[in-house]
């Protein structure tokens, strides 16, 4: 007998998560999926409705969401966050946290710790990542709800199993060996129902373009810091413009000859001749001089040596 397929609307699961934590619980969430599939959507659809949803139970206070603050992107972010009660945020890549290769980072490590440690704090935290499997085990432990988006705008949701002496609540390994099988048989469309975490299916549409616009520039601000905090990567400094530079060291008398300029022309992928004619046109309209021999550093030189033979 078929398994009977539960589909969720957005409403329920918002409902459920309430519940969690209207009863003292953190409710520690992940959403994985292919990158463009919708999970930063789907986390915002959930974090702005449940913090609707508190405002009209009067608790405006908790679970408020705020575009700059409730998007998490570094470790220490994340430590910050859960050192608060009762706060809504999304890690929007939670790979950069928790990834199960980073164990021994100390940040990690920290990471893990606080969120075990306040784990009373009854704090709404959803984590978006590619892959679920990537993540370190303790994290996995520690998640309540897991929404898998299969392709745009549909998920399947899955919990873990109750377990008393099963270490692995998610059973991967029995889903690993459901989904090798489907791979082998070129199954397009998967009989997610058999695995046994199933829970049921949910549909969610796109962010309204407003949102999708704040979402964008926080994502894009907040994805540089990542990059030069945690990461060490420098910006490249803007390329200097050939012309500008090159008329700048004719003034400052860095320019040796002819010979000179021509290679720097070559350097610059400019024919010599083009890139002359456009200097003595920069020249004219600073309303300088426009012979390029008058700024050549052998010529200063000869001159100044006359100068001085004449005193």
């Amino acid at each position: 007998m078929a398994k009977l397929v539960v589909r969720w609307s957005m409403t329920k699961l918002v409902y459920m998560i309430v519940k969690i934590l209207l009863s003292d619980f953190d409710a520690f969430i992940i959403i994985e999926g292919n990158r463009g599939l919708g999970k930063s959507t789907l986390a915002i659809h959930i974090a702005r409705k449940i913090a609707r949803c508190f405002k009209l139970l009067g608790m405006a206070d908790r679970y408020k969401f705020n575009w700059n603050k409730s998007l998490i992107y570094t470790k220490k972010e994340t430590l910050n966050f859960f050192h608060q009660w009762h706060k809504n945020g999304i890690a929007d890549e939670m790979i950069n946290v928790t990834f199960n290769r980073d164990f021994y980072d100390p940040d990690q490590k920290n990471v893990i710790k606080m969120i075990n440690m306040n784990r009373d704090h009854c704090n709404l935290f959803i984590a978006c990542v590619p892959q679920f499997q990537t993540l370190d085990t303790q994290i996995k432990n520690l998640c309540k709800l897991r929404i898998t988006v299969v392709r745009r705008g549909l998920a399947i949701i899955q919990t873990p199993n109750r377990t008393i002496y099963v270490k692995d609540k998610w059973d991967q390994a029995t889903n690993e060996k459901l989904e090798r099988e489907w791979l082998q048989k070129g199954i397009s469309k998967p009989a997610y129902s058999k695995l046994t975490t199933f829970r049921g299916i949910l549909r969610f549409p796109k962010l309204h373009p407003t949102a999708e616009a704040k979402y964008q520039e926080v994502k894009n601000r907040k994805r540089n810091l990542v990059a030069k905090e945690e990461m060490g990567i420098v910006e490249e400094k803007e390329e200097k413009d050939p012309y500008k530079d090159t008329i700048q060291r004719l003034i400052d008398g860095k320019i040796r000859n002819g010979v000179f300029l021509d290679g720097l022309a070559h350097a610059y992928e400019i024919h010599p001749t083009t890139f002359k004619n456009r200097l003595r046109s920069d020249l004219n309209k600073k309303g300088i001089s426009t012979k390029l021999l008058d700024y050549y550093w052998d010529k200063q030189k000869k001159i100044n040596q006359k100068s001085a033979a004449s005193v």
